[in-house]
């Protein structure tokens, strides 16, 4: 049968947890600044992710009320403005 927990081993145990999450930040460290190219990719990709969304944040303020007015006309009929007047080219049966 398993031992039950005693005072002791609670009271280390966040220790050896913080003692296992600190060797595997020091060795993800260590293997990060080994991989120049890693990390060369990396502060490429995160660079085009932030002028990506500030372009997209940018073009929102200058076009975002003509695009939303494209989608919300006035009218009686509805989003996409009301019926027009005349026939219809669908048979009625």
């Amino acid at each position: 049968m398993a031992e039950p927990w005693s005072g002791q081993s609670l009271q280390a145990l966040p220790t050896t947890v913080l003692g296992a999450l600190g060797a595997l930040g020091s060795e993800f460290l260590r293997e990060w600044e080994a991989q120049d190219m890693r990390v060369t990719l990396f502060k490429l990709l995160l660079l085009w992710l932030v002028l990506s969304l500030l372009g997209i944040q940018l073009a929102w303020g200058f076009y975002g009320s003509t695009v939303t007015g494209l989608y919300h006309r006035p009218g009686l009929g509805g989003q996409n403005g009301s019926t027009p007047d005349g026939s219809t080219h669908f048979p009625s049966w």
